[in-house]
């Protein structure tokens, strides 16, 4: 049975590969885990001959943060020219505006209006991330997208071919499960994006995960059937629950089921709940809001 890594000494970002870097940010929380990962990503052919242009994935938070980023592309030479965010929710969107407006990057998102529970409130991005190949600028790398809803209906996968490394923002992660954010997440679109994915590893198309939190997944088949393990032991822990007159309620089945979760991250796990009610073909009456 595959497991999530657990007791790791805290990611603290820094150099993949010639490709890719990661800024971790300093705001560690029970739904961020040790920070946000921010991913800089730069040809280093094209870098080598003039063109220091570079992406950034996933800013945020804003201030120390853009700053960070700033910084380290600063110290490698590169200028920020794109900005790709996986999903909108504002540990993953809340630098763009930020960074975009101090280098005049343009922003590359899932859906035209993001940003809604940022600092900044709702933006506009230039060009809306579809489906396909993805060549921002002469000399950047390349770059196949994947719609991997679940998490987030919006939520999509970046995969810089070259490299078999996708950036997934928050579908899947190395130390433990991530959220259905219900109603906007899904658990039956989540399920199929862990097969795409799943089903791009066998492909050999990719060979690691860089996720929007903790380490670089470097056995993804190893996170991938971990988290499908977690999703169904929780649908049948509902189940059972359901079986002995728990109501199909998100707080009852809350105080049933998930012993030993923080009581911080009870919202977060009501969300899923609704959406295992919804998978099993149940409701709730109470939804509930960020």
């Amino acid at each position: 049975m595959a497991s999530f890594i657990t007791g790791e000494t805290p990611w603290q970002g820094g150099r993949i590969n010639d490709f890719i870097m990661c800024v971790r940010a300093d705001n560690p929380s029970p739904m961020t885990y040790v920070g946000s990962n921010t991913w800089i990503v730069a040809n280093p052919e094209a870098v080598k001959y003039g063109n220091k242009r570079c992406i950034v994935i996933d800013p945020s938070p804003e201030g120390d943060q853009t700053q960070r980023i700033l910084d380290t592309c600063e110290k490698e030479g590169l200028e920020v020219s794109v900005i790709f965010l996986t999903h909108d929710h504002h540990d993953h969107t809340a630098g763009a505006q930020e960074l975009a407006r101090l280098t005049g990057a343009e922003i590359y998102g899932p859906k035209k209006e993001m940003g809604a529970d940022t600092p900044g409130g709702v933006f506009e991005v230039d060009h809306c991330l579809e489906e396909g190949l993805l060549y921002p600028y002469e000399g950047s790398p390349i770059f196949e997208v994947y719609k991997l809803p679940g998490h987030s209906s919006d939520s999509m996968g970046l995969l810089l071919a070259e490299q078999q490394a996708i950036f997934t923002g928050d579908v899947v992660f190395r130390h433990g499960p991530t959220v259905v954010f219900y109603p906007d997440g899904n658990l039956a679109d989540y399920m199929a994006s862990l097969d795409l994915l799943e089903d791009l590893v066998k492909l050999n198309k990719v060979r690691i995960v860089c996720p929007g939190h903790g380490y670089v997944i470097d056995n993804p088949l190893r996170a991938i059937e971990a988290t499908r393990q977690h999703r169904v032991e929780r649908l049948d822990q509902v189940k059972v629950a359901l079986a002995k007159g728990v109501p199909a309620e998100a707080n009852a089945l809350f105080d049933a089921v998930y012993e030993g979760v923080d009581e911080n991250l009870r919202w977060a796990s009501l969300r899923s709940i609704e959406a295992q009610l919804v998978y099993l073909g149940l409701s709730s009456e109470k939804k509930h809001c960020e």
